[in-house]
């Protein structure tokens, strides 16, 4: 037996971020299960229902990558991988919608808040295919629209020290805290199992979520990476490098109409980008 060691398991984020991989489980391999680290356990897990464990390397990992592929995910859930992570506050709500894993944040009941704010240096309009995303532009290349900003970010600050001058008062710390803006940072522990992460990775890491949480979920994939080794390249394989074309879509495809008019805006640009990669031999 061997144990996985984690060193060199943090990735800074953002202007004060980070993301730091602090455990996983299993973290003792066998030596036959070696090369295939924490994809040790999807193996054993999927073979118990023959009776039978871990085989040779090149085996194992086209049983890894068959699971995947044919979505077979109740193995990937035997691998549990815990993080410590600073994020801004608006990162981490968008992150606690992924409710299959366990969360325990730092709380502004039991202790003073630090003034740790995110500064954006890109500020995008709003997209008109998607209601609530960001194209790619820079409204902080418009002088006013950055005088205005910077005022807003200004103003962070100021309710920070009115905060800190509330609780100097003597107001408790968990009705002082309710006006803090959610630019500022917090952080907190994420425990969530490996089936879990690629769902979260597949929302997360996509071009329409948020800048801010796609820099959290690319890191946190790479921290993985030499850990779930099978398990991430097969998710590249038949995950992130692959498209999936709907009913409606297929029937479009057989005139080869992007531009039909019974097509919203949105869905017209989705089907084009997917015709765009099939034509020219792009990835996402």
């Amino acid at each position: 037996m061997a144990t996985i060691k984690l060193f060199n398991k943090t990735k800074y984020i953002l202007d004060h971020g980070f993301i730091k991989l602090v455990d996983c489980m299993p973290r003792v391999v066998s030596y036959e299960g070696w090369n295939l680290k924490c994809d040790s356990a999807i193996v054993q897990a999927a073979r118990v229902s023959f009776d039978s464990g871990m085989k040779d390397f090149h085996t194992d990992k086209k049983l890894i990558h068959f699971l995947l592929k044919h979505k077979h995910t109740s193995p990937f859930e035997m691998v549990k991988l815990k993080f410590h992570i600073k994020a801004p506050l608006f990162v981490q709500r968008q992150w606690i919608r992924h409710r299959m894993s366990n969360v325990n944040e730092i709380s502004g009941r039991y202790s003073v808040l630090k003034d740790e704010f995110y500064n954006p240096n890109k500020l995008g309009k709003q997209s008109l295919f998607n209601k609530q995303s960001s194209d790619d532009s820079n409204l902080l290349e418009n002088k006013e629209v950055k005088k205005l900003f910077d005022k807003y970010i200004e103003q962070t600050q100021d309710q920070y020290n009115i905060y800190k001058q509330l609780i100097n008062y003597g107001v408790s710390r968990e009705t002082a805290r309710i006006c803090l803006p959610l630019n500022m940072y917090t952080e907190f522990y994420w425990c969530i199992d490996l089936h879990n992460f690629l769902n979260f990775y597949k929302l997360r890491s996509a071009k329409n979520a948020q800048y801010e949480i796609r820099q959290y979920a690319d890191s946190a994939f790479d921290l993985i990476r030499d850990i779930c080794p099978i398990t991430t390249e097969a998710y590249k394989e038949y995950n992130e490098n692959s498209i999936t074309f709907y009913s409606s879509e297929i029937k479009k495809l057989k005139v080869v109409d992007a531009y039909t008019e019974d097509m919203s805006l949105r869905n017209k640009n989705d089907l084009k980008e997917k015709i765009d990669i099939i034509n020219n031999g792009k990835n996402f």
